[in-house]
């Protein structure tokens, strides 16, 4: 039973490194200039003579096999740590990511309520909210939705607005190729635009019409699937290992007289 257990635990150990390949596998290639030079480039060093010659020929002199066995384990962690061991974890993301830019002066309890009943319909979407007060509002990309809710239900008239520049790009910084999606509530919409992000889908809402329902038909939601891939490293064990070697090396050198 002992050994049946010790054999599952064994395996489910194996299973860690299951789907881990290479990133830079052809630097493999650097073991064999190790190999070369031991082979072409012994170590030399000044002869020295004494007249009790055969105290070289003890075994205590000879190089040890952990020694032997330390210094290319250090050499092959390093290299395997160099080749960058990684492994991919694919994430599945799906919607969009929405920006609502409200003008300060076309804020109404009717267009809140249209803001809210929007965000409700998009559940799997990431919002985020803009409104270019005297002092600027905004709130990142974020799928909190009650949060967002609850600042829109706060926000008030006001007939002191800024203008919408290119600034508003930084929403959309970790956001996918043609994920980005940004509403524009005003009555005057192209007075209130500077300048506008380059390549995101741009539309501009009637803030006394109910927008809502006929906005959400322009991109529907769910309709967008898109995978992400995440790399997780394990150089770090490799030059752990071969760091524990190097030591183990140097202490065997040291203890021969070698250092």
């Amino acid at each position: 039973m002992r050994r049946r257990w010790g054999i599952i635990v064994f395996i489910s150990r194996l299973s860690m490194f299951e789907g881990i390949y290479f990133q830079f596998p052809k630097l493999a290639f650097i073991l064999f200039f190790f190999l070369a030079c031991a082979s072409l480039c012994p170590l030399r060093s000044n002869p020295i003579y004494f007249p009790n010659l055969p105290f070289f020929n003890r075994d205590e002199t000879k190089p040890s096999l952990w020694m032997w066995v330390a210094k290319w384990l250090m050499i092959s962690m390093l290299i395997v740590a160099l080749m960058s061991p990684v492994r991919e974890i694919p994430q599945e993301g799906r919607g969009y990511d929405i920006l609502i830019t409200l003008d300060p002066r076309s804020i109404t309890p009717q267009n809140i309520e249209q803001v809210r009943t929007f965000i409700q319909q998009r559940p799997e979407d990431r919002i985020a909210l803009y409104v270019p007060y005297e002092s600027p509002l905004m709130i990142p990309l974020s799928r909190d939705h009650d949060r967002i809710t609850s600042m829109v239900e706060q926000l008030e008239s006001s007939e002191v607005s800024g203008k919408i520049t290119r600034e508003i790009e930084r929403f959309f910084a970790t956001s996918e190729k043609g994920m980005g999606w940004v509403l524009i509530v005003s009555e005057n919409p192209k007075e209130w635009v500077r300048s506008l992000p380059i390549g995101i889908d741009i539309t501009t809402i009637d803030p006394e019409s109910d927008w809502a329902d006929e906005t959400d038909r322009d991109h529907l939601p769910f309709m967008v699937m898109n995978s992400r891939k995440y790399f997780e490293y394990f150089y770090i064990y490799p030059l752990f290992i071969g760091f524990l070697a190097m030591l183990a090396y140097l202490f065997g050198r040291n203890q021969k007289g070698l250092l």
